[in-house]
């Protein structure tokens, strides 16, 4: 855990940061990629781009889907219009070659990796973070209001030749 806490620390106190407020909607994982690929490429991080903007994918998959305040069937859903209550805030910050990528929703529940069927067309976005970025983890936010789930990627390091 003391590994992730200084971890923390390159969403705290970044080289560079750029947060999004995304409405939860089908649309917002398309946004948050779009977003990533353009800082990361802004900040000279290309080499680390597939593996974050697949991170972000998941991670805004999943706010958008289980990550609302109202529990529920679709229909339990918020109608087209009342959805600004919704939100999901992704946060990319980089320090030292290390991409930090925050995601905040509105549902306190922590997400859980599951085993999906063969054919389960859905149930594999946290296998992919796990293989994905270097680490991750998720925890409530201090007032209560939802959940943050962070996840890094770092360059890998110079091999040494002789």
């Amino acid at each position: 855990m003391d590994r992730i806490q200084t971890l923390g620390n390159i969403i705290d106190a970044p080289e560079h940061q750029k947060s999004l407020t995304l409405i939860a909607n089908d649309r917002a994982s398309g946004v948050a990629r779009s977003f990533t690929r353009d800082a990361l490429t802004a900040w000279g991080l290309e080499d680390l781009l597939d593996r974050a903007v697949l991170i972000v994918s998941e991670l805004t998959t999943n706010a958008e889907r289980h990550g609302r305040s109202c529990r529920g069937t679709a229909e339990d859903r918020p109608e087209a219009g009342d959805e600004e209550d919704e939100q999901i805030t992704l946060t990319l910050a980089v320090q030292a070659g290390v991409v930090g990528i925050a995601v905040e929703d509105n549902s306190s529940e922590l997400p859980m990796p599951r085993i999906s069927s063969l054919y389960a067309t859905s149930g594999r976005g946290l296998c992919l973070v796990s293989a994905t970025a270097d680490v991750w983890t998720a925890y409530p936010k201090e007032d209560g209001s939802g959940k943050r789930v962070i996840a890094f990627v770092k360059r890998p390091e110079p091999t040494v030749t002789s």
